[in-house]
């Protein structure tokens, strides 16, 4: 059997077939290498990324705690394969955000200390479900959603702004999944979650916790009108869902909403208990309610 002797080019090809996204990366967080398949996830040539920071491939909210993040791995780096790494979100060149699972590997050429990402795109209903992603909305699971929040929580502390909880519960679900089936009851839920989608800005955090539950994290909503303004305005909103597949719907939500201009005084789990319970007191009141306190 003749013995496999692979030149430059055959590695180049072999690396360029590959599915699996590879980005490398040096010391000072420059990228020196993209391959065929990467380029084609994010939109960008050869030429317009070698050279950048890697940061630039990241949605800018998060620049700085990657970059924190970055020198911290730098400084002890182990191997991480993918199913122990993270979903990250990069932003591809139009400005779109795609959501990745990475591995990192260091490793050293020529003397020098790189760290090699591999990235495949979070697509799929599978890779959704290993991501910490709820199955049947795509929004962050309870897991995520948590780490996700964590990181605003964080940064609301640094910039010294306010931070918001939104626990929301709709109103007569369960009348819904009664009358048509848990079928048209799982169209309804990805519906609120498409409605909270296009409700809220591009840095805040929707998560579903289960059931119909869901769970708002907002960064930075200046006082008490335009907090308030936004919790009855997706009220309103989830209130108009008022048909799915031809079957009327008759739903509303109630909303308990916990926020503090200090986060650094509460945990981000407490805010969660104290918006949850926040909540029942709203549908106390009746549909459409909601309760709010600062902590």
């Amino acid at each position: 059997m003749a013995l496999f002797n692979p030149g430059d080019d055959t590695f180049k090809q072999l690396i360029n077939e590959l599915p699996v996204g590879l980005l490398l990366v040096n010391r000072q967080g420059e990228i020196v290498f993209i391959n065929d398949k990467l380029q084609q996830l994010l939109g960008y040539s050869q030429e317009e990324i070698i050279g950048k920071s890697v940061n630039n491939l990241v949605p800018e909210r998060y620049r700085k705690d990657h970059a924190d993040m970055l020198s911290s791995y730098l400084k002890a780096p182990v191997s991480r394969a993918m199913d122990q790494g993270r979903v990250l979100l990069g932003v591809n060149k139009k400005g779109h955000e795609v959501q990745f699972k990475i591995g990192l590997t260091p490793v050293s050429l020529n003397g020098e200390s790189y760290v090699l990402a591999s990235m495949i795109e979070v697509s799929n209903q599978i890779i959704k479900i290993a991501a910490n992603n709820d199955p049947l909305t795509g929004l962050p699971n309870r897991t995520f959603f948590y780490e996700l929040s964590e990181n605003i929580r964080g940064e609301a502390i640094r910039n010294g702004v306010r931070l918001s909880l939104l626990f929301i519960d709709l109103d007569d679900f369960k009348a819904v999944n009664d009358q048509y089936g848990h079928d048209i009851g799982d169209l309804v839920l990805c519906e609120v979650a498409d409605c909270l989608n296009h409700s809220v800005r591009k840095n805040d955090i929707i998560g579903r916790l289960g059931g119909d539950e869901f769970v708002l994290c907002l960064y930075g909503v200046p006082n008490d009108q335009a907090l308030n303004g936004i919790a009855k305005g997706l009220v309103d909103k989830i209130s108009a869902i008022d048909k799915v597949q031809g079957h009327a719907i008759n739903i509303s939500a109630s909303v308990g909403v916990a926020c503090s201009s200090n986060p650094r005084n509460i945990p981000l789990a407490d805010m969660i208990k104290l918006a949850d319970k926040l909540m029942y007191q709203a549908k106390d009141r009746g549909k459409g309610k909601v309760i709010w306190i600062e902590c």
